[in-house]
């Protein structure tokens, strides 16, 4: 699951969930639902089926006031990044053209952050179960998706990321490491996304 604020009372869930009454292939897709909450009450106001063969370990971003970008895998592992358009009181959800498919090997456990205006940094588990860290801008109104650079950051082992910005140019990211071990990777990132560069890290529980 994901959550992301939509406004002050509106938020959109994505997850993978199951396909009730589909015939033949998979029965789960990746899911869109938007919820209102007001006191003490939860109403779901949309939904979309956004694709309908898994849409698992979801990340949203919010592009611009009503813009949204989704980084998520399928079913064959390929890594995605959609964007939708959801209006402030959520009652409708639309995929906006130019997905993008960033990684067509593996892209697993993804987490996903805003640097500045229109570059987007994102962490997740790539080929070999390896770490990734790879930087995409988009346009304002979600119709341009492209990737920038991709730094392969760790070579052994990448499970269960968490990635926050710490800084204008720094980014920190708890991940899960060989042997299951617990590590701290902080990097610098232009602002362009241009370059990634891995400054320092931590072993924090072994």
């Amino acid at each position: 699951n994901s959550l992301i604020k939509i406004d002050d009372d509106t938020y959109a869930l994505a997850y993978n969930g199951y396909n009730q009454g589909q015939s033949g292939g998979s029965n789960w897709g990746g899911w869109i639902k938007t919820f209102t909450i007001n006191g003490g009450t939860i109403t779901q106001t949309a939904q979309l089926s956004h694709y309908t063969s898994y849409g698992r370990h979801n990340s949203w971003v919010k592009v611009d006031a009503n813009t949204f970008a989704l980084a998520w895998e399928d079913g064959s592992s390929d890594g995605y990044i959609t964007t939708f358009t959801i209006p402030a009181d959520g009652s409708s959800i639309t995929e906006v053209s130019g997905q993008l498919k960033h990684d067509d090997i593996n892209a697993e456990f993804p987490s996903f952050v805003q640097l500045d205006a229109d570059t987007y940094v994102l962490a997740y588990m790539g080929p070999d179960n390896d770490g990734f860290i790879s930087t995409f801008t988009i346009q304002a109104d979600g119709t341009g998706i492209t990737k920038v650079e991709s730094l392969e950051h760790d070579e052994t082992y990448n499970h269960t990321n968490s990635l926050i910005k710490i800084d204008e140019n720094k980014m920190l990211l708890a991940m899960e490491g060989k042997d299951s071990d617990g590590y701290l990777s902080s990097f610098d990132i232009s602002s362009d996304g241009a370059t990634i560069t891995k400054k320092s890290s931590l072993e924090y529980d072994p």
